[in-house]
């Protein structure tokens, strides 16, 4: 394949029943399907949650190979927040920038600054309980905009002051409509400008938060999908009117779906006394012995949790941390203030999540991809491990350091 420049967009928590159902609302991804070549389902990562539905884009394995097999990572007997440290394996931002290529990462979780010529933190890492905070009060690496050339200099961004959390809707509502409009403005100059870079990653976030708060396909997450498909054509305008469209190849891909719930699981009244980890309807528990797992087993089955297997976590965490599904339309959360200790169920903070028992065809993912060049079909379906190897395909890099193949070559 002829070496191309290449714009890779995550929308967090789009399915593909969204995308075949309300094609109407959504005309630049409709129209970049009808042009290029499209995975109907591609299947999610396991758990399907965001950084590991990220990491599975950005590296081409599996979460027991790329180690980072939940939204928080197993470090020193607690569950934290998981972060570029925490890929065992490289992705292809790290690849790219080893061949030379010029890499812009604009809001993109899980890539390593040091990859990258332009690197704009995402904005979502701000808040508590992500990035580290150094002793000293400085900035976190992972929050300090890259750009020793000045590539974006006077172009807006997202604040990256850590803060607490919005104290109202509203606030939180409007901040992500902001950051997710900056961040993808930023990466549309980037591609139009006099230097445009070989590989550009951006995000965009809306679909997500919206869907938690307000329910799948609500009309405010109709709003949010329909937001964001206007930030893709606006990459898409930037491209014609630099007269770059046919240089560069843009891939749109989701990290995991989104289903609507009834009802939450509350694990510290089941298992209470145990460390576990929340993965929306997936959830995660550190356990001591077989004895333990068994008893964990024997008090989760009895609230409907499914005990799944332990094929997504690296070999040397499977002993130690056991994995269980939610029924449908249930997920795992935190207790809510003044819920009876003695009712185990309770009305879900969100209305709709992800992370459902793989295989759910809520959590297929959306993946499209279209420029000069590429072929214009329609696959049914894929692993989301063919991606990397596509996406260095389409760069001109070698795709043998991948187990699985592209999805055309």
């Amino acid at each position: 394949m002829k070496r191309r420049k290449l714009l890779l967009i995550m929308i967090d928590g789009v399915n593909s029943d969204y995308l075949e159902n309300h094609r109407e609302r959504l005309p630049n991804l409709s129209a970049l399907a009808d042009s290029g070549y499209r995975v109907r389902r591609m299947r999610s990562a396991v758990p399907a949650t965001s950084m590991p539905g990220r990491a599975s884009i950005l590296t081409g394995v599996d979460a027991d190979r790329h180690g980072v097999f939940g939204n928080r990572v197993l470090i020193d007997g607690a569950f934290i927040a998981a972060e570029v440290e925490h890929l065992l394996v490289p992705t292809i931002a790290t690849f790219a920038s080893r061949a030379g290529l010029d890499v812009a990462c604009v809001g993109h979780a899980l890539i390593d600054p040091e990859d990258t010529s332009v690197y704009v933190p995402p904005s979502w890492m701000r808040g508590p309980g992500f990035t580290k905070v150094p002793s000293d009060g400085t900035a976190p690496y992972l929050l300090r905009v890259k750009d020793p050339r000045g590539r974006l200099a006077g172009v807006p961004l997202p604040s990256f002051v850590q803060e607490s959390a919005r104290p109202d809707m509203v606030s939180r509502v409007t901040a992500t409509l902001i950051d997710d409009q900056l961040t993808v403005s930023a990466a549309a100059r980037l591609i139009g400008s006099k230097e445009p870079p070989d590989l550009v990653v951006t995000e965009i976030n809306v679909p997500d938060m919206f869907q938690h708060e307000f329910g799948y396909e609500s009309e405010e997450a109709h709003f949010s999908i329909a937001f964001a498909d206007s930030l893709v054509g606006l990459c898409l305008d930037a491209l014609r009117r630099s007269g770059r469209l046919d240089d560069y190849v843009i891939a749109v891909t989701s990290d995991h779906g989104h289903g609507n719930i009834t009802t939450s699981i509350l694990p510290e009244l089941v298992i209470p006394g145990k460390t576990f980890c929340t993965e929306g309807a997936t959830l995660h528990v550190l356990v001591d012995n077989d004895a333990d797992r068994a008893e964990v087993t024997r008090r989760l089955a009895a609230v409907g949790a499914e005990p799944w297997n332990d094929a997504h976590l690296p070999v040397g965490l499977r002993e130690r941390i056991a994995t269980f599904v939610a029924p449908p339309q249930h997920d795992f959360e935190a207790v809510p203030a003044g819920h009876p200790a003695d009712q185990p169920f309770g009305r879900p903070k969100y209305k709709a999540t992800h992370g459902f028992r793989p295989g759910m065809s809520a959590d297929d993912r959306i993946c499209i991809m279209s420029g000069a060049g590429l072929p214009s079909a329609v696959a049914e379906g894929a692993e989301a491990t063919r991606l990397a190897p596509t996406l260095a395909s389409i760069l001109g890099l070698p795709t043998e350091m991948f187990p699985d193949r592209p999805l055309f070559g």
